[in-house]
């Protein structure tokens, strides 16, 4: 393992969503329930992240999930997840898909510093 302490969320873009009505409500987590934003996003939108850093605290792996949220119910299904590792310092910018098989795609840029 490195002594990577950090991840740093850049972009997240919506290649396909799948709420009929042209926009998913997507709610960013990370894996053990910390949730970073909620934002709506139509197909082709680009969300930049802050300048937040995400430490590993130790762990081999942060786990970043998206959900979509009804508005009618509030119930959050899954979408997908990504995980990032400790062991990706120093390889720049990195982008991990999230969702297939699902209706929805979306990539995550992000690198470990």
């Amino acid at each position: 393992m490195t002594d990577a302490s950090y991840a740093k969320l850049l972009w997240l873009e919506a290649k396909r969503i799948q709420d009929p009505d042209g926009a998913d409500e997507i709610q960013i987590s990370r894996g053990d329930g910390g949730i970073f934003e909620r934002i709506q996003m139509r197909q082709g939108d680009v969300y930049t992240f802050d300048e937040r850093l995400i430490p590993f605290d130790g762990t081999p792996q942060i786990d970043i999930i998206l959900r979509e949220v009804n508005e009618a119910t509030h119930q959050a299904s899954v979408i997908g997840g990504a995980g990032i590792n400790p062991s990706e310092i120093g390889l720049g910018e990195r982008t991990q898909s999230i969702g297939a098989p699902s209706s929805s795609l979306y990539e995550l840029w992000y690198k470990v510093i």
